[in-house]
């Protein structure tokens, strides 16, 4: 019998786990109500806790009557229907997008917020599923339907068989390998009475046409086996696109930082640069993800955010949605909100201690940041100066003496990549506009000047030096 098939398919998927909480999509309609009446049938066997969930969208005027026969089938099955009303073409009015992403967005919310008061009332997070009755035919549709749009390979994997919502609950599809056929033999047999929807026969939304005209097409004239076709091509592109999608995870996981100080996401580029374009738009694609972007995303977006990785330019930036911005500084791309201050600010509780003492009683505290110079060098240039020698950031004009003549503070930073909204805040040790000592900072991208920062070679200390001037640095408090 094909009820038997379709429940051993749904047990075959491994996606019931014993003593699960499973949060059901329920429209009363065939494919929803085949997928709830076969996990009634197992329930007992696996311990399973379920809640239909009916969501009128205030479409049509049969959408009442319906609400009530969704709520009558799980009376006679002995479960409580668990029904809401939405406005679904106002939520349209309001996000600016069509009844049909609206009405998706409203019923993985309403998902969500029945998972979540499951969770408030001590189930565990991992016991509670959300089961929604998408079937192997809508399988067909969605490849179709996302190659028509251009979708790159991950989308042509189709739909995934398990997910995670939007809080972070499972999404499961029992159905997705069972045809459209297959239900309707299975609610046959099992004298079921299902809602059926007027709008899915008709091709006012473009999914209806895919289903109800070119579908019926391609099978008349090209290929009767289209639906199959489709979902093969689906599993072969869902196969490479995992073993790519392993490969950009385990990238990502050394390049990706997530939350750094003063930024949303950082991401070093320094390998990318040197791998392959599918690999690094999948590890776009994981940020765009954690930045909540993934839905306005776009193939012109994710060029363009190659591009940066690409381009021989170590300094750009690129708008992206919902405010958000991406600022390349280097090998180092950063991903900031409009509300988050850009520029690094100066640490401002340090203070500078100079003192001058002979050589043989020189012996610094190396717990302490300092730096010690030649006192009778510097004499004979600022005679008398000592008391000028200023702790501050960058000015116009500033320099720091070489071997070899001088070098801008501003060509200093550059040669030393630091990044551009940092520079005002890495402090220095200058009298005038010379610059004896730009204190470490984690800004500078080589180890040493992390960890001392950059000295002038001016006032260096030799075998003749009789004074040492020393600077120390520690904080005010």
């Amino acid at each position: 019998m094909r009820s038997n098939y379709v429940i051993d398919s749904i047990i075959d998927s491994g996606l019931i786990k014993h003593g699960s909480y499973i949060i059901v999509g329920f429209s009363g309609g065939p494919d929803s109500l085949c997928m709830l009446h076969s996990l009634a049938q197992i329930a007992d066997s696996y311990d399973l806790t379920l809640i239909p969930v009916h969501i009128n969208h205030l479409l049509r005027p049969e959408a009442g009557e319906e609400a009530q026969n969704a709520a009558d089938i799980c009376d006679r099955l002995g479960l409580e229907c668990e029904c809401f009303e939405v406005d679904c073409k106002q939520t349209a009015k309001e996000m600016k997008v069509s009844t049909e992403e609206a009405g998706r967005f409203i019923r993985y919310q309403i998902f969500d917020d029945v998972a979540s008061s499951l969770l408030d009332d001590g189930i565990p997070r991992e016991k509670i599923l959300i089961a929604v009755a998408h079937n192997a035919d809508d399988q067909s549709e969605t490849v179709l339907f996302r190659l028509l749009r251009g979708t790159g390979s991950h989308g042509l994997s189709g739909m995934a068989s398990i997910r995670p919502s939007d809080r972070g609950f499972l999404i499961i599809r029992p159905l997705l390998y069972t045809t459209r056929a297959e239900i309707e033999d299975y609610i046959r047999e099992n004298k079921l009475h299902p809602n059926i929807d007027s709008s899915n026969e008709g091709t006012d939304y473009t999914r209806n046409k895919i289903r109800n005209e070119l579908i019926p097409y391609l099978e008349k004239n090209y290929n009767p086996n289209i639906r199959m076709a489709l979902r093969r091509f689906a599993m072969n592109a869902e196969s490479d696109d995992a073993f790519i999608s392993d490969i950009a995870a385990e990238l990502g996981e050394g390049c990706i930082v997530i939350n750094p100080e003063g930024y949303k996401v950082m991401l070093d580029i320094s390998e990318l640069k040197d791998c392959p374009p599918a690999i690094n738009s999948r590890i776009i694609g994981y940020i765009f993800q954690i930045l909540g972007l993934e839905s306005s995303s776009s193939h012109e977006l994710v060029t363009s955010m190659m591009g940066m990785i690409y381009s021989d330019n170590p300094s750009s930036s690129l708008d992206l949605p919902e405010g958000y911005r991406a600022s390349r500084e280097y090998d180092t791309i950063y991903f900031v909100d409009s509300d988050t201050e850009m520029k690094v600010k100066p640490d401002e509780s340090l203070k500078m201690f100079p003192q001058v003492m002979m050589v043989k009683d020189f012996h610094p505290d190396e717990e302490v940041m300092y730096a010690a110079f030649d006192f009778d060098k510097f004499n004979d240039e600022h005679p008398g100066k000592v008391g000028d020698l200023k702790l501050r950031t960058r000015q116009e004009g500033d320099y720091i003496p070489m071997k070899e003549g001088r070098k801008k503070i501003q060509d200093l930073f550059v040669d030393s990549k630091v990044k551009k909204n940092a520079r005002d805040s890495l402090l220095m040790v200058a009298i005038g506009n010379e610059v004896l000592w730009v204190l470490p900072s984690k800004y500078f991208r080589g180890r040493r000047e992390q960890e001392k920062g950059r000295f002038s070679p001016k006032y260096h200390i030799t075998d003749t030096t009789e004074r040492v001037l020393l600077i120390e640095i520690a904080d005010n408090l």
